[in-house]
This record gives C-alpha cells, structure tokens and sequence, in this order.
C-alpha cells in the first residue's frame, strides 16, 4: 500500500507540487474513469467530444496531461479522423491505463513528459487538447507558452476544465456538490482520500475564467472561453496566427 501524503498544500515550491500531483494521479489511476462518469453525472464523455470537435481534420494532434486517453479516444472515434494523436502524460499508471484504453488504435502514440516542458520542436502540431489539467500545473501562462510554441502557425488548441459559475445560485449549489459531496462521496471508492480532498481545494484557489484565458493567452496566442452546464465547466479555445 502506498503511503498517503500528509497534505494537499499550500506547496513549497513548483517542483513539490509537480511531485505530489504525479503520485496523486497514479494513486488513483485505477477508479479516475469510474469517479468521473459519476462526480460528472454521466455528462464528461459528452463534454469531452464538445472539446475535441473542432480537430476532426487535424493531422497531427497532442493531448498533453492525456490521462487515462479518453480525449484521445473521442478524438480517434470521430467519423472521418485521419490525423495522428501524441498523448503525453508525466505520470506512468495513467500513460499504462491509455494504451490498454486505445490498444489497436494505429494512429496514436504515448511519451512521458512534463506538460510546462514539452519535449518538441517549435511548430510541430496542428492540434493541441487538454482535459481537466489546469488547476495542477505550476504556471498557466507557461503552459500557454508552451502551447504556443509546439503550435504551427495558424494551429489551434481546446482546453477545458473546471470553472467557477457566475451565477450566485449555481455557485452555491456547486459548493456544496464540489466541495462537501465530493470528497465525502469518492471516499466510498477509493482508499485515497486525500486527492478527492485536493481537486476540489485546487478549484477554489484557482482562477476565474477571464484571468485563465488571459494566462493561456501568450505569444501569438488568441482565444476565447464558453461556460457550459452553468459555468460549472469551461472550455477554452486558443489560436495560433499565421
């Protein structure tokens, strides 16, 4: 059995946080897909595809903090995908759970590494995705540099992750559901508490959405963000000019 970090922050510094993030998704690895699909309600499959539809065409695609490989999937899934997927991920019982996930798909492959220090060249892919990842990083704008800087000219990347609802009625219900339920309700799951305790807390202390889109925003970077199931989920849409 694993020995259970003592705590979920405040973090000393970047490095401790990646750590502990890296050992809390391999923690849970094993129940991440099944906690989804029931902390989301069943919606996250669809939310996924609304993500990933504007990359039908594209012929070369990242999925950075890929996960388990459910992007990918949605993506390799779409009628007429022709393009290739990189999935990356820095944690290893993730990358293991994507490939049983798209085991005889031939248009993918895994690498392991740190999504703030991408192990490309300058302008390779036409895509870049990203599913529920921004609330563990260390620095969202250098996410976003790094974004820009593995994009081709004129490429375009889709980010979506939780977010704050502006409503006043909806964010009360949301704090009690995400907040309160949450860690209670995955605690009947899995034996480690302590991430189901830190997802939410990366929540509350994580920005709104204008302050993400704006770090998001760097370089030559565009973009907009849309509120969906009442703000309680965003997606962000980002473009790089030619």
């Amino acid at each position: 059995m694993t020995n259970t970090p003592k705590t979920t922050g405040p973090f000393k510094d970047i490095s401790e946080k990646r750590n502990f993030v890296r050992r809390m998704f391999d923690d849970i690895s094993g129940r991440y897909d099944l906690l989804n699909k029931v902390i989301s309600l069943g919606m996250d499959a669809h939310w996924r595809r609304r993500t990933v539809k504007p990359h039908l065409t594209d012929k070369l695609i990242l999925d950075i903090c890929s996960g388990t490989g459910d992007m990918a999937k949605e993506i390799a899934d779409m009628p007429g995908f022709e393009g290739f997927i990189v999935l990356g991920d820095f944690a290893q019982e993730m990358n293991k759970l994507a490939k049983a996930k798209l085991r005889g798909n031939d248009n993918v492959c895994f690498i392991n590494c740190d999504a703030e220090n991408l192990p490309f060249k300058p302008g390779v892919f036409e895509g870049v995705v990203n599913g529920y990842s921004l609330r563990n990083l260390g620095q969202v704008d250098g996410f976003g540099s790094e974004i820009e800087r593995v994009l081709r000219p004129g490429g375009h990347a889709s980010i979506i992750d939780m977010a704050h609802p502006p409503n006043r009625l909806l964010a009360w219900l949301f704090h009690i559901y995400y907040y309160k339920f949450t860690p209670w309700f995955s605690s009947l799951f899995t034996r480690n508490r302590y991430a189901y305790d830190y997802l939410p807390v990366s929540l509350k202390t994580f920005y709104e959405q204008p302050e993400v889109l704006e770090k998001l925003k760097a370089g030559k970077l565009e973009g907009s963000y849309e509120n969906i199931f009442g703000g309680m989920i965003a997606i962000y849409r980002l473009n790089k000019s030619i």
